[in-house]
């Protein structure tokens, strides 16, 4: 999603947003906690931040 931006969310909100690149591959590296939330969920959002993808919840243990 060039231009865009990812967002990682737990059950307390944001964690983590960061924007990508206007062209080619992008990562993203969050960092968290599974003694900070039970569960991380993944939210892409094009340049007029409408959702482009979301992740189903990933439980942190």
């Amino acid at each position: 999603m060039p231009s865009g931006t990812v967002g990682f969310r737990t059950e307390r909100g944001k964690a983590h947003r960061e924007s990508l690149t206007g062209s080619g591959p992008g990562a993203v590296d969050g960092q968290l906690r599974a003694a900070d939330s039970a569960f991380v969920r993944i939210e892409v959002r094009d340049r007029e931040k409408h959702m482009a993808a979301l992740s189903s919840p990933v439980i942190l243990i």
